[in-house]
């Protein structure tokens, strides 16, 4: 690079801009665009990515800072990433470096402490490597003996000599804790030759679709709608071989990290040590280790959670989103982008396929498969035609009507069909999607709910061994949202005079009752509750996969893509939780999750059955569920939203102000809505609000939302383009902006 341009950086922050940085001589030619550097940001040292160059110097009136130090030698984010970037901090209205900083492992995003490896490449005999020092005359100063012995510590002063020793092939850089940190524990993945099974005609005709493209290198978006324990992951693994074959590389996202220790046994099972992991649970030096991997080409499939999408893949050739309709697959921090919707655009972006599973497909991506936009495969039955479960509904009001003061957590016929179970030596699955206890706490006298002091919502109670060791061996309260904790207390503190009490049950109280019950069955839960160590999502599931569990309990961890040949029942304990939630897409969520816990039973050779314990037998997602009807729901939903111009027949986004003093946040929204309405008409948008948001107080901090909804997302972004350069968010108060939101709370 000439001495004529700057670097432009962009940082972790919300704002809209690039910071432009001089080169100094050392670096010239050395820097380039998704590189990670150091540099001096208002009074602190942090990390930076460079997003471009400029000719023109900036005005800027403590003149222009140099750009310190250079933490990589080749970008860390790949040309299709930067691309993406700058898609998402437009479509999502974030900042630029919001989007690039959230593209990079943990450990890239610090700065990090990094060494030289001397590598041997290139060394014809010992003298080589002082010969070359000899050449670098500037360099004289480093101890040689200390950088043939490995590597030595990468600062300011040795930069230069790593860009030197690189060009002489005898350099490399690495991050500490990365793939040349011993500390680092490797997993092998052995690999082998597998017996692949025999596709059935409709795995045949999906996989065969796909190919086409692939063959092609087009890019193409497929929404593979299969029933559960329809072979989806089959058509994926096949796909997958094929994009190998071609030299190619492929991604494939899967929404909980309780998939991933079976989803990495499936993957390495067929592709061995070419397959890295990707996920949250990772230490950061496994992590970066694993990133490595990808980017220089030893790793060719990237399996992983959300982040996964951002694997430093060099010749993409297929993107798989299972269980695409997951609103897992959103962040819920800025930048709020959607894992499926990126997921697409990178496919896009390289040519290469992007391939959406599930059995219960989001309604967005239903309606893009009718439009035209994706297209459609249908996998509607499953593996050896084995038939889908049977569902038998047990009305709890009926119930609850015969056994008057007895309300037992499962019901007659539910605990008969767990005893039959058993003594088949059979195995179970008990499913509520609330852990705890009790969720709600309150007085019996006057009806005062315990809320959390700083959230504006009902606090669970939970018997958990570090409630017990924190309150005195006895159980405690705990916010879901902000972790507060707390006694029960002995009075209601509206009243001063009823007596409190615990309604409402969690996957705790359901464990406790099964245990009551059946004292000789093998029971386990998993819940969040359970699986906060390292590794534990795997051991439970091991377990109970292993058949040394008889009974497993849990929220929806064990609801989907999970295979398990034992089970031949489910019971879902609750199959009305959040039927009751202020949001548009409530139903559909408590249909695909009724769904999708029901296929885990009747996988293998034995019939499996479904004992669904509600209150509302009638409602449209039960009975759709029950009768596994997933065309009559989509038509019907498809019209719902239609009439009440939801998404997908629209554009949503989401304004939320939210500050510790309610007068402001409220006031902040208002302001923010008036002049949104003014500008309204002018970009075809619609302007609803500003409201309480449904979770009014969140950790401390009070919400007002306003809605916007509009045809094309574009005329929502103008429309805050022209509010933001008319109005700034007053101090104390903080602004949330969400485009495609995927809850309303």
């Amino acid at each position: 690079m000439s001495s004529n341009l700057f670097a432009e950086i962009v940082f972790p922050v919300p704002l809209r801009k690039v910071f432009s940085y001089r080169i100094p001589e050392a670096l010239e030619g050395l820097v380039s665009t998704g590189m990670r550097c150091s540099v001096s940001f208002g009074r602190r040292q942090t990390v930076g990515i460079v997003a471009g160059f400029t000719s023109q110097a900036p005005n800027y009136s403590r003149g222009i800072k140099p750009l310190d130090s250079l933490l990589d030698t080749e970008p860390s984010l790949t040309p299709d990433l930067l691309e993406l970037g700058k898609w998402m901090a437009d479509y999502y209205y974030c900042s630029l470096g919001e989007a690039y900083f959230a593209m990079l492992p943990t450990g890239y995003r610090k700065n990090p402490r990094a060494f030289l490896y001397l590598t041997s490449q290139g060394l014809d005999h010992p003298q080589s490597v002082e010969e070359v020092l000899a050449k670098l005359g500037p360099f004289r100063g480093i101890n040689v003996e200390r950088l043939k012995g490995g590597k030595v510590p990468l600062t300011a002063r040795t930069r230069p000599l790593a860009e030197a020793l690189k060009q002489e092939s005898l350099g490399a850089l690495r991050l500490a804790g990365a793939s040349d940190n011993p500390q680092v524990k490797k997993t092998a993945r052995p690999g082998g030759e597998v017996a692949l099974p025999l596709l059935h005609a409709q795995q045949e005709m999906a996989l065969k679709a796909v190919l086409d493209p692939l063959n092609l290198s087009t890019f193409q978006t497929f929404l593979l709608h299969g029933v559960t324990g329809s072979g989806k992951t089959e058509v994926y693994l096949r796909a997958i071989s094929e994009v190998l074959v071609k030299g190619k590389q492929a991604i494939v996202l899967i929404p909980e990290i309780a998939l991933t220790p079976q989803t990495v046994e499936r993957f390495t099972g067929r592709f061995g040590d070419r397959v890295a992991v990707l996920h949250s649970r990772l230490s950061t030096g496994q992590r970066t280790y694993e990133w490595q991997r990808i980017a220089l080409g030893q790793a060719k499939v990237a399996v992983g959670a959300r982040s996964a999408l951002f694997a430093p893949t060099r010749n993409l050739g297929l993107i798989v989103v299972d269980e695409e309709h997951e609103s897992s697959y959103k962040q819920e921090d800025s930048p709020r982008y959607h894992a499926r919707d990126a997921a697409i655009k990178r496919a896009q972006i390289n040519k290469a396929v992007a391939l959406l599973g599930s059995a219960t497909p989001s309604l967005e991506s239903v309606q893009n498969a009718r439009s035209g936009k994706y297209t459609f495969l249908s996998m509607p039955e499953r593996v050896n035609r084995r038939p889908l479960p049977r569902i038998k509904v047990v009305d709890l009001k009926r119930e609850w009507q015969v056994r008057g003061e007895d309300r037992p957590v499962l019901t007659l016929a539910l605990e008969e069909a767990i005893r039959e179970t058993l003594d088949k030596e059979g195995q179970a699955l008990l499913f509520l999607n609330r852990r705890g206890f009790s969720t709600l706490t309150l007085c019996m006298k006057c009806g005062d709910q315990v809320h959390c002091p700083h959230c504006s919502i009902p606090v669970t109670l939970h018997r958990n061994p570090s409630m017990r060791s924190a309150y005195s061996g006895q159980a405690g309260l705990l916010c879901h949202y902000c972790n507060w904790t707390g006694p029960i207390p002995e009075k209601c503190a509206a009243c001063k005079d009823g007596p409190i009490q615990q309604v409402g049950l969690g996957t705790e109280k359901v464990e406790e009752e099964l245990k009551a019950k059946f004292p000789k069955a093998r029971i386990a839960r998993m819940d969040l509750d359970t699986t906060r160590k390292a590794g534990s999502h795997g051991e439970i599931l091991d377990r109970f996969r292993r058949r040394q569990t008889d009974l497993l309990v849990g929220t929806q961890m064990i609801a989907k893509g999970h295979d398990f040949p034992g089970v031949t029942l489910v019971g879902i304990v609750g199959a009305d939780v959040g039927l009751a939630l202020p949001d548009f897409r409530a139903s559909e969520r408590v249909f695909q999750l009724l769904v999708q816990v029901a296929g885990r039973a009747g996988r293998a050779e034995k019939e499996g059955t479904i004992y669904l314990q509600t209150f509302h037998p009638e409602h449209a997602s039960i009975v759709s569920a029950v009768r596994h009807d997933t065309q009559g729901f989509w038509e019907r939903e498809l019209e719902l939203r239609k009439d009440l111009e939801y998404p997908p027949f629209c554009k949503l986004g989401l304004l939320i102000y939210r500050a510790k003093d309610e007068k402001k946040a409220h006031e902040a929204a208002e302001k923010a809505g008036e002049i949104l309405r003014k500008d309204a008409g002018k970009y075809g948008v619609r302007v609803v609000g500003p409201a309480p948001a449904g979770i009014f107080k969140l950790r401390g901090h009070y919400r007002f939302q306003v809605l916007l909804k509009a045809a094309k997302p574009q005329a929502i972004r103008q429309l805050l383009q022209s509010l933001d350069s008319r109005l700034e968010t007053p101090a104390g108060v903080f602004r949330a902006v969400d485009l495609d939101p995927q809850t309303m709370l």
